[in-house]
């Protein structure tokens, strides 16, 4: 079994703040120039229900599904099975929680159910376990203007 991935950062904004820029706002702080399938022009768009999707719309309007909503809580939870560039059947799981702290919201996000990649599942465990530094690290908190937590 691969063990999840787990990041946490804590950003300057409510819950209810967080929880809409990691969701709604997910176009504005995703570094799509390197983590997309069809780079810095696509568009990407949350469809804000559980059963909605995660969506890469390309610049010749043709859409890509990254995930499924498991999960709408807003201000609390949002979660989703993961399959960007793979088919749902190979969906790993992404679980962010959104808590209000002293210094405004942390947010936990944990990766997980690798087995879902059989033989792949931990040499790309290893590369999101880098990636989301990057993504929820670098991307999201500073666009908050927050750091990584400890």
């Amino acid at each position: 079994m691969t063990d999840p991935v787990r990041k946490t950062v804590t950003v300057p904004l409510t819950t209810g703040e967080a929880f809409a820029l990691f969701t709604e706002g997910l176009d504005r702080w995703w570094p799509k120039a390197t983590h997309s399938r069809s780079g810095a022009d696509a568009r990407v768009r949350v469809e804000p229900r559980e059963g909605g999707k995660v969506i890469e719309t390309r610049p010749d309007g043709s859409e890509a599904p990254w995930g499924t909503v498991t999960d709408w809580e807003p201000g609390a939870r949002f979660g989703l099975d993961w399959y960007v560039g793979r088919t749902p059947e190979e969906a790993t799981h992404v679980d962010v929680v959104f808590t209000q702290t002293e210094a405004g919201t942390r947010v936990d996000l944990t990766h997980s159910r690798w087995e879902a990649l059989g033989p792949k599942a931990k040499e790309v465990q290893a590369g999101y376990d880098t990636g989301w530094d990057h993504v929820l690290g670098v991307c999201f908190a500073g666009h908050c203007g927050a750091q990584i937590a400890a």
